[in-house]
């Protein structure tokens, strides 16, 4: 069964290892050649850039090269394109990109931002962009009707560029007598679609943090327009070492997000606990379409 685990994780992380080296199929949009989303009056959705337009018509190129001349009055809205072009197909953003399965990673939420949604269908939490670089999550498990102890998750992203976020943050527990939490700092490195991230965190007591370091190593890898594989792991300084381990996959939609995977513990050289499904939605808003 600990191979079992093992082997799940090792399928997603050999994928970023194996495309080290080569260059990233997925194309970045470039602020020179801005793709736009242009939808009808009708509902019709249509990627592509913007060659000309008037007062009264746009003429729009999609990636398959078909031109469209379009009337003001048949169109609902236009919009930047937000996501990457991949093999000559649109793949929207990631609208949960700030976090894998539960922990963060190292981006940001852009200001005014936001989403909500709900770990384990019984932990729900939010999250928002107070500045491009401030995020504040939070949350609170309703468990037999009644509100427990809520969290609260303040992050800093401190530096950033094309392939490296470096955020420092804390979560910490909020009710009656309790002043409790975690602070850590956490990178992410790469793209949006292949990348992995490394976390460091202490936990503390009031004003007494621990001597004892938790590791976190995620992964991520696109596949498809809408699927993401994804592992979440964390190293415990427990009974000489133990590890959380996760893996699955993350459906996306434009602004609704679903998390299906597994996960399993495994303390020391006792036999492996296996396995707890996992199942979280979250639904993005204020974001680019």
């Amino acid at each position: 069964m600990k191979n079992a685990l093992l082997l799940s994780l090792a399928l997603i992380t050999l994928g970023p290892i194996a495309l080290r080296g080569q260059e990233d199929p997925a194309i970045q949009l470039m602020p020179e050649q801005p793709l736009f989303e242009v939808v009808l009056v009708d509902g019709t959705v249509l990627i592509g850039s913007i060659q000309e337009q008037s007062e009264t018509t746009v003429v729009l190129v999609t990636l398959a090269g078909v031109t469209f001349e379009l009337q003001r009055a048949d169109i609902r809205s236009v919009a930047a394109a937000s996501g990457s072009v991949v093999n000559s197909q649109f793949w929207r953003a990631d609208p949960s990109s700030t976090r894998l399965f539960f922990t963060t990673t190292g981006r940001s939420l852009s200001r005014g931002e936001g989403y909500a949604g709900v770990y384990l269908l019984v932990l729900p939490f939010a999250a928002v962009g107070v500045t491009d670089r401030l995020t504040v999550a939070g949350g609170a498990p309703i468990l037999f009707g009644e509100v427990q102890p809520a969290y609260l998750a303040p992050k800093l992203q401190v530096f950033r560029n094309a392939t490296t976020q470096i955020a420092l943050g804390t979560l910490m527990l909020i009710g009656d007598d309790l002043n409790v939490g975690v602070a850590y700092g956490v990178g992410t490195f790469g793209s949006p679609d292949v990348a992995v991230t490394g976390g460091i965190g202490f936990g503390y007591a009031g004003a007494d943090f621990s001597k004892n370091a938790v590791g976190m190593l995620g992964i991520e890898r696109r596949v498809s327009g809408s699927i993401k594989l994804i592992s979440e792991n964390y190293f415990l300084p427990i009974d000489g070492g133990s590890l959380i381990v996760s893996a699955g996959i993350r459906i996306l939609g434009k602004s609704l997000t679903g998390d299906v995977g597994l996960a399993g513990l495994i303390v020391g050289q006792d036999e492996p606990l296996c396995c707890l499904p996992l199942l979280n939605l979250s639904y993005a808003v204020g974001r680019l379409p």
